[in-house]
């Protein structure tokens, strides 16, 4: 599969795609002594159409409760809501994780806390729960939070009555109003335990901790990586298009591109004539400036280089498909070849991703005829060699690759 597909793209399908229908006719020479020749109407030029496909599920949307704790702003294209509890230690993961996100990415991340408190494992996530709740009284629920979960070694292993008196140091560490936090930790904590139980488990969240991004389940890495990837991904859709484009190039000239990157140029003959559909699609994306300065998020030697995706993970598209484009003798024989990713045996799955060999590829039938090739390499082949190598789907030799090279821009050159 050289484009991944995971959970995180859960909901997400064919928006749209193209179809060129390209025809000649050719006409048979009048027999000698026929007559006239009669005239003939000419036939309208067939012209590339556009097809529209089935549209993808609609993604659900985030639903809020008023007990809600957030941070970021309302219209983030990215909401994470963490289900867990303050003395669950992956969950202080999570959190120390999502508050660097929070500052990586202060326009386009919202964080949401949800209470799920484990009281079997955790003997004291009620009374933490309440101290957060007590805390959030005061206006300073995301203050105790972070207190919480960075003390956490420190108190995890208390006495509840030990932990008691830690909270109350800390509600005045908080300048909390002390006598009415202490009160709050007085009451029953049975009812908020049951409220917040439920709420998770009406939408079936098994365990700790548990994030929904967008609404939708993760089930991607809960690490630092992963979840910078997953905020990459779904930030772009703010940046995706609402249907495929029209056409933009002119069959009747040809066009050629000037990949523009960090270690030089690769020029690149696109086969307009043979892949209409495809060198259009690619076409438009380089002229909207959708590869300006990406990723080659992955290049493996003596195989392929890719890129197209402005979010970096390899699971990144404009927000629609193409339909594919095969021609017989265009084959993946040798280097320079450039085809577009998409997931091998799911027709019609192009975007925006696009790939360059550096040598034949084999076996040939799981290449030729799989992947749309448009284009071939006329110069540059020593600057995709001297590309990074990278493989971020491979976790052993890289749970935390290093950034690609950049693409800086791709430039149209029109003949």
């Amino acid at each position: 599969m050289i484009a991944r597909r995971a959970s995180l793209i859960a909901g997400l399908g064919l928006l749209a795609g193209l179809l060129v229908l390209l025809a000649a006719c050719n006409f048979p020479a009048a027999p000698a002594n026929a007559g006239p020749t009669p005239t003939l109407t000419p036939l309208p030029t067939l012209t590339p159409l556009v097809i529209t496909l089935p549209p993808p599920e609609t993604l659900d949307e985030v639903e809020f409760d008023e007990t809600d704790y957030a941070q970021g702003p309302e219209d983030a294209p990215v909401t994470i809501i963490h289900y867990g509890d303050f003395q669950c230690a992956p969950c202080a993961d999570v959190a120390r994780s999502l508050a660097i996100l929070l500052d990586r990415y202060p326009d386009d991340l919202r964080v949401i806390w949800r209470h799920y408190p484990d009281t079997v494992t955790h003997d004291k996530a009620a009374l933490a729960l309440v101290a957060a709740e007590a805390a959030g009284e005061q206006g300073r629920f995301w203050e105790m939070h972070d207190l919480l979960f960075n003390e956490q070694a420190n108190w995890t292993d208390l006495s509840l009555g030990a932990f008691k008196v830690t909270l109350i140091a800390y509600a005045s560490t908080l300048e909390l109003d002390v006598a009415r936090f202490q009160a709050a930790l007085d009451q029953p904590a049975g009812a908020l335990v049951d409220h917040y139980r439920m709420q998770a488990l009406a939408l079936d969240i098994m365990g700790i901790p548990a994030l929904l991004i967008n609404g939708q389940p993760y089930s991607g890495r809960y690490d630092l990586y992963g979840l910078d990837e997953a905020v990459r991904f779904y930030a772009l859709g703010q940046r995706q298009y609402a249907e495929q484009p029209g056409m933009v190039i002119d069959l009747a000239r040809s066009y050629s591109a000037v990949l523009v990157t960090e270690r030089g140029e690769i020029t690149i003959d696109l086969f307009a004539d043979r892949a209409p559909v495809t060198v259009n699609n690619f076409v438009f994306l380089a002229r909207e400036g959708w590869y300006d300065n990406i990723t080659f998020h992955r290049v493996i030697p003596g195989l392929f280089a890719q890129t197209g995706d402005p979010s970096g993970t390899g699971l990144g598209g404009p927000g629609y498909n193409i339909l594919d484009e095969s021609v017989d003798d265009l084959l993946f024989d040798r280097e320079g070849i450039v085809a577009m990713a998409s997931t091998r045996g799911i027709a019609n799955r192009g975007g925006s991703q696009f790939f360059i060999t550096y040598g034949p590829l084999e076996p040939s039938y799981e290449w030729n005829g799989q992947f749309a090739i448009f284009g071939i390499v006329t110069g540059g082949m020593d600057v995709l060699r001297a590309l990074t190598p990278r493989d971020p789907m491979d976790p052993v030799l890289y749970p935390d690759p290093a950034p690609g090279d950049r693409l800086i821009r791709v430039e149209i050159i029109e003949h």
